[in-house]
């Protein structure tokens, strides 16, 4: 289902260089390939769902009742699941210390068949959907075995000599180096606390309440891994936009030490049974603080180096994608700060704050386009690698804001929504054509690289 795009953005990338560089980037582009052909086939299921609900079309299209279900599962796990798992990896192999005959190939295969895996259980009739928080479910075997074989291959690719912190050429800088080791370590933490909570799960749960407690705790850990991550992206673009270093990289390394501490507790807090509530408080007190440091850090530098620009500096992904990753960040951090319960201020603050991950994510990759050896052709597609960004970013950022405006109850739709005010009505309009706005984003992320593999392939 995914092999196709992976497979022609894998053949359009990796170029010729030293063995060790050529190991780094093949893995890399990989990586990215996967998170890429994921995020893609996601939103071309978006579609189909989309026209198979026209009158007319939906008893051809989508017999199933469920199908449709079933499908936005699925698409959640591919567009945010896999997109996230795949980006910390293909950053991840970009640190110094890559070489022959290690585990990362072998990853990358099981982690291609474990999405293949989930994503077709959706054609799976009695595949129960499930609205579980960070891991929306399919109670089918299926299902449950291709996201654990996704999810194990992923860690399996972290265990690598690469995890330990050695000297070496790098695409990335290093004062970002222990941010994307320490996001591996994240990840490592999210799976072991998965497993405290499958080990310790109680008799005679509903589906909804197993598959909920199964993923809470190593769910809100995960976010520790992508904000490990988007940081230490935030490092990478700066440097490209600056060209030079950031922050001293002992001082980057000992607040990333800080900022995945508390990361650590989750697999004990889970296999203790502690309350749910626990992990909330530990995500909002564990992660704000030291983001907020490193954030003032890459403002103070870029600040210092206003001067001393190069020519077209902050006409580039690098700088535009720093500039919308940072803003949300912020925003995603005064949305969770004002949540009283279950209301839609919950999902206005969880997609700002992926929205920004994303953000930086794709920023990062059309600005190692050209060290994976696929760069952008020529002017007109550089304008729009650096307007895709604030496009994708203004988009993700008014769908949040209409969804705290619409205050309304959780994972409601449709008939499900009482709208009471013409605030509300406001929030809702505000949301769908931020929703579009973003669409378009992310389909100007997807042509541009396209482009620029279509440019590789022209020059031979």
């Amino acid at each position: 289902m995914v092999s196709a795009p992976v497979t022609a953005i894998v053949r359009g990338m990796g170029p010729e260089a030293t063995p060790a560089a050529s190991i780094a980037t093949r893995d890399a582009a990989r990586w990215f390939a996967l998170g890429v052909g994921s995020v893609a086939v996601a939103g071309l299921f978006a579609l189909y769902l989309a026209i198979a609900r026209i009158p007319g079309l939906e008893t051809t299209l989508a017999p199933d009742p469920k199908f449709a279900h079933r499908g936005l599962i699925v698409h959640v796990n591919l567009a945010l699941g896999v997109w996230f798992s795949s980006c910390i990896a293909a950053l991840f192999c970009l640190l110094p210390g890559s070489r022959p005959g290690r585990v990362t190939p072998l990853a990358q295969l099981m982690a291609l068949i474990g999405v293949v895996t989930f994503a077709a259980t959706m054609f799976v009739r009695d595949a129960e959907p499930l609205k579980s928080n960070y891991v929306p479910t399919l109670d089918h075997w299926v299902f449950v075995l291709g996201i654990a074989v996704f999810g194990f291959a992923v860690a399996a690719g972290f265990l690598d000599r690469r995890l330990i912190p050695r000297e070496g050429k790098s695409l990335l800088p290093p004062e970002a180096r222990p941010g994307v080791r320490f996001a591996a370590v994240a990840y490592i933490a999210s799976i072991a606390t998965i497993i405290a909570a499958w080990q310790t799960q109680s008799e005679g749960l509903s589906p909804l309440q197993y598959y909920e407690r199964l993923f809470w705790g190593g769910g809100h850990v995960q976010q520790w891994a992508n904000v490990l991550a988007m940081v230490a992206v935030w490092l990478l673009l700066l440097s490209r936009v600056t060209g030079r270093k950031v922050v001293d990289p002992r001082l980057s390394t000992g607040l990333f030490a800080l900022l995945l501490a508390p990361a650590l507790a989750g697999p004990w807090l889970t296999g203790a049974d502690m309350p749910a509530q626990y992990f909330t408080l530990l995500m909002r007190w564990g992660l704000f603080p030291v983001t907020s440091v490193l954030l003032l850090l890459c403002i103070a530098h870029l600040f210092q180096q206003r001067e001393r620009l190069p020519k077209g500096a902050l006409r580039g992904p690098a700088f535009t994608g720093f500039a919308v990753s940072a803003t949300m960040t912020v925003m995603g951090f005064i949305m969770g700060s004002l949540i009283r319960g279950e209301t839609t201020l919950v999902p206005a603050h969880y997609h700002m704050s992926l929205g920004a991950v994303t953000g930086a994510f794709m920023a990062a990759l059309l600005e190692l386009l050209g060290p994976l050896g696929a760069p952008l052709p020529g002017p007109r597609s550089r304008k729009w690698a650096a307007a895709q960004p604030v496009l994708y970013g203004v988009g993700m950022a008014m769908m949040a804001v209409g969804f705290g405006l619409a205050a309304s109850g959780r994972k409601t739709y449709g008939t499900e929504q009482v709208v009471r005010s013409t605030g509300e009505v406001a929030g809702l309009v505000t949301m769908g054509i931020g929703g579009v706005i973003s669409s378009i984003g992310g389909v100007a992320f997807l042509v541009l690289l396209i482009v620029a593999l279509r440019a590789r392939r022209r020059r031979g």
